[in-house]
């Protein structure tokens, strides 16, 4: 049972790795976007503990959603690799989800600087 875990546990690194190696807006997303939040929270020092805990999810949320938003695509791009109008709607829906979750980070950020 836990050779198991320690196996899922590989595969999950090996995912992140493999999106850091070949996926160019989850480095995007996990370099540029963690710049700018260190760039924030430098800037809007002191935070409470609430203020980092909900920009950590919010970030955390964008890149979550942006793997799932490349594998999607992946696997899509795989099984279907011609255009098709409706694997391309929902390769947009996919996308739309990132910039979801990226509006929420910033209006994560921007309540942290009003309140």
């Amino acid at each position: 049972m836990i050779v198991n875990f320690i196996q899922k546990f590989k595969y999950a690194l090996s995912g992140i790795a493999v999106a850091l190696k070949t996926d160019k807006s989850y480095r995007q997303q996990c370099y540029g976007v963690s710049v700018v939040i260190v760039l924030f929270i430098y800037f809007t020092l002191p935070l409470e503990k609430t203020d980092f805990l909900f920009l950590g999810l919010a970030y955390t949320l964008l890149l979550i959603t942006e793997l799932q938003n490349s594998s999607f695509e992946a696997a899509l791009d795989r099984i279907h690799p011609e255009k098709h109008d409706e694997i391309g709607k929902s390769k947009d829906m996919a996308a739309g989800a990132v910039l979801t979750a990226a509006f929420f980070l910033i209006f994560v950020m921007v309540l942290i600087v009003l309140f």
